[in-house]
Order: structure tokens, then sequence, then C-alpha cells
């Protein structure tokens, strides 16, 4: 899930570079997960540099790569094509549908900046998503890394940080963004503004990508009872912290980074409640 496919990616080579950049904290689940699993899927797996990560560190693992990107399903496969010895087939498909998946044949589906993305596409397909995930792939894992904010972000913004913001910062591009976004005196703006602000490169398309489309509470809520979230962790990525703090001199308060693992479960609610108090106290 690369794309919104009528807001294309500029650069997709600098676009990957990035998103590389960060792969060993995309993989911070696999020391998490039960020693059963088999297969893994990586939804929205770009050019496929996390499944070649993977395979390299857990090659006893087979992996299922998915992107609706022309352009990456091909990059990802070209990636797949030059882990193959000759000796030995890699156990990994890549595949442009994701119907082509057999049901009940992936143990973890990964969702790495899925979520926020599907959400920009409109109710439609966010109630596709959910049913492909929870009625169709039915996995025993669901691993979530996304940009995330609580509740508690919309308030008012700090008026000081909002005048320094539009001190450093171009004022058509803020004056762009406010209106598709509302005010940066509104503080859940603001923290998405600061999500956005540093990719020059595909502005027009960042801009207009929700990348805050709802809350961690509510999100959580999406889950079926049957799915118990093992760890837990909400944060304000390190990097953007310091980004903001030089770029413009203000301290980024809020947490806007969760990483999420919910495992399957058939057990009474008393089991529940002793799995939830087991795992994330």
């Amino acid at each position: 899930m690369t794309q919104l496919l009528d807001n294309p990616i500029v650069r997709r080579e600098n676009y990957n570079i990035a998103m590389r950049q960060s792969m060993m904290d995309k993989m911070f689940f696999m020391d998490k997960i039960g020693s059963g699993v088999k297969r893994i899927l990586d939804w929205g797996c770009a050019d496929g540099s996390l499944i070649k990560y993977m395979h390299r560190m857990f090659p006893e693992h087979a992996y299922t790569g998915y992107d609706i990107d022309p352009q990456m399903f091909r990059a990802a496969k070209q990636m797949v094509a030059g882990l193959d010895s000759g000796v030995e087939k890699v156990n990994i498909e890549i595949c442009a549908n994701i119907d082509n998946i057999a049901v009940g044949q992936i143990d973890v589906v990964v969702l790495n900046s899925v979520i926020h993305e599907v959400y920009s596409y409109g109710l439609k397909h966010i109630d596709e998503f959910w049913h492909t995930l929870f009625q169709r792939l039915q996995p025993e894992y669901i691993v979530v890394r996304d940009m995330c904010v609580s509740k508690p972000t919309s308030r008012p913004s700090d008026p000081i940080c909002v005048a320094r913001i539009k001190q450093v910062f171009d004022l058509d591009k803020i004056a762009q963004w406010e209106s598709k976004w509302g005010s940066l005196h509104e503080n859940w703006s603001l923290v998405h503004f600061l999500l956005t602000y540093r990719y020059d490169d595909n502005w027009d398309r960042e801009y207009r990508e929700n990348y805050l489309p709802i809350a961690f509470e509510d999100l959580l809520a999406r889950f079926p009872r049957t799915y118990v979230p093992v760890f837990v962790e909400h944060y304000t990525l390190p990097f953007l912290r310091e980004q903001v703090m030089d770029k413009f001199g203000i301290q980024l308060q809020d947490r806007t980074h969760l990483k999420l693992i919910l495992k399957k479960v058939d057990l009474t609610d008393a089991q529940i409640g002793d799995i939830l108090y087991k795992e994330l106290k």
C-alpha cells in the first residue's frame, strides 16, 4: 500500500531509500511472535526490502509481499528474484491481488504505515480492508507500525509553537496545509503538519494524505475482542523530535507513533484478562 492511486509518488527511488532506513525498527516483532509461525505477509511491501531483510535474518519463515502499486510490485519481484541462489528455492511470493492469497495461509500480517493510507481511500476501502484482515485472512498475529496519536492530542496548540512554525516555514505551504486540514492552532493539525513538512519531494502528494485519520483508542476498538494486544509501544519517534527541534526550536510533546502486536485467541473473558495483565503489566 505505497500510494494513493490518484496521488502518485514522485521520485520513487528516494521514497524507497527513506523506507529502507528503518528496516531494523520494522522488524521489531520478530522476537515477539510464536515459534510456530510459518508464513508472514508484508501488506504494502513496496520494493520488497523488508522481506529481503527478514529473509536474510530469518530464512526459516516463508514470506508473501503484497502491493497494489504496479511499479512497486515489479520492483519487489526483482528483489525476490535476486535472492534465489539457484540451489534452494527461496520461499517468497509477491502478489498484486490480495484475493490470490489462500484463506488460512498467513500466520502474521505486518502493517507498516498501511492503516493511515487505507483510511485515506474512504469508507468503502476501509470496510474492505478490515473484512479482508479479520474475515478472510484471520492471521494468528497482526502487527501494526504506524503514525497514530491519542484523543488528548485534540486540544488548542501552544501559540508560541504556531508562531515559530510560521516564522520558519513557507507561508504558502502552510496556507495550503490549513485549507486542507485546519488551523495549526488546533494541536491535532499541528502534530499532523510536523509529521509531513519534511517531504518536499512529494509535498503535493503528502500534504493531501491523512497521516492521523484515527485515534489510538478508536483503532484498538476496531479489532475484534478475540485479538488481544500482547505488545504496545506508543511513543514519539526520536528522529522526528530532533528534527522538529532543529527546524523550529520547539519540543514535540505528543506521542506520534505506534507499535502494536495483537494475537488471535479463543478464550473466555477471564482468560483474556489474564493474558492482558501478564503481557502488558
